[in-house]
């Protein structure tokens, strides 16, 4: 049998390749040349996934804009929904909204690429007390897509607070004919702590972090002892770009302004990550310019805006404020780290504690 006729939407057109992917998800963003097979392959893909499970906005246009409201507190047959039902995809859509704006797209162009995959949210008032989704972003532009998952939990207790996440991310550069299956995602998943969660199977770590409570650290004695790491690389962050928006050249070192652009535009990528879960990081591209944390969640456990730093410096970024500002950090996780153990001695940390080995460092 065909691999087309096991969806009658796809069975009764005689498109193929681009033209499918034009017919049911254009207008595409400067969509690239390629096999007629992988474009037939991603529409596939992407029709019985979309029917499989959410997609953040329908695929129209018109329908983005008639969708980009938040979406509505029954369900199809009268239901009530719960508000945990309803955060990620609302925060999809105002954080992904931003980035289109910031590209000068339609309202929608990004928005409609988006499918949620999974979602378990709880929430604590407005902010999330823990969530745990993966979303699938297909390109716009090519016959790819990238699996986003973020596992989250931050809980404030009366001493303490329980703290940890896992971002990550896997590109699928010749998509099955298939839906996807959350159930065969979650088996390629670490089933360890934080720094295990992306370790395997081609998912790519973005950032992790936790408070440690080992060695006494809790109760009243609790201090915000913070343990994480940067992911990201230069390689890393030119293949979002690439299965995103498609290749992008490299100017020449000597120009300032088209450097900046060419910059700019490679952290833009890690930021749709970012919003395909439901967030959005502000990051400084320039001196004059601040990093500014997501809202909603905590993906910092102390003062040093380490993320923000992480993503630049991985889109070849590097301020003046960043080597001082990592020196500070590395001596604050120091301070805390001593405050939560009264053997610890200072002599010896001179000694033997050094900012390059700290894992923030990025």
């Amino acid at each position: 049998m065909p691999p087309n006729s096991a969806n009658p939407s796809i069975a009764k057109s005689d498109l193929k390749g681009l033209e499918l992917a034009e017919h049911h998800f254009g207008p595409l963003l400067n969509p690239i040349r390629a096999r007629q097979s992988a474009w037939t392959n991603y529409s596939i893909n992407r029709l019985q996934t979309n029917e499989k499970y959410r997609t953040v906005v329908r695929v129209s246009g018109k329908d983005c804009e008639d969708d980009f409201d938040e979406d509505s507190d029954e369900d199809e047959y009268g239901y009530g929904v719960e508000p945990d039902d309803l955060w990620l995809s609302n925060s999809i859509k105002t954080c992904v909204a931003q980035i289109e704006e910031e590209m000068d797209l339609e309202v929608g162009t990004l928005m409609k690429c988006i499918t949620i995959l999974y979602d378990s949210t709880e929430l604590d008032d407005e902010d999330p007390r823990s969530t745990d989704n993966i979303v699938r972003i297909y390109s716009p532009t090519s016959p790819m897509y990238i699996d986003v998952h973020f596992k989250y939990h931050c809980h404030e207790r009366m001493s303490e607070i329980e703290w940890f996440y896992s971002l990550g991310y896997k590109i699928q550069r010749r998509p099955p004919a298939t839906a996807g299956n959350i159930n065969v995602i979650d088996k390629e998943l670490g089933q360890g702590g934080p720094p295990d969660v992306h370790a395997h199977n081609g998912w790519q770590s973005i950032c992790w972090a936790y408070y440690d409570d080992s060695n006494g650290n809790y109760g009243r004695n609790w201090h915000r002892v913070e343990v994480g790491k940067m992911g990201l690389c230069e390689e890393g962050v030119m293949d979002v770009h690439e299965i995103l928006f498609g290749d992008l050249e490299r100017p020449a070192s000597t120009d300032a302004e088209a450097m900046l652009t060419y910059q700019r535009s490679l952290v833009r990528g890690i930021r749709l990550l970012l919003a395909a879960v439901g967030f959005l990081y502000e990051v400084a591209c320039t001196d004059d310019e601040i990093d500014v944390e997501p809202r909603r969640v905590m993906l910092e456990g102390l003062s040093d805006r380490w993320v923000g730093r992480g993503i630049r410096n991985a889109c070849g970024i590097r301020l003046t404020r960043d080597a001082e500002e990592e020196r500070e950090g590395a001596q604050e996780r120091r301070e805390e780290a001593k405050g939560c153990n009264n053997s610890y001695d200072d002599s010896e940390d001179d000694e033997h504690y050094s900012s390059e080995d700290d894992e923030f460092k990025s």
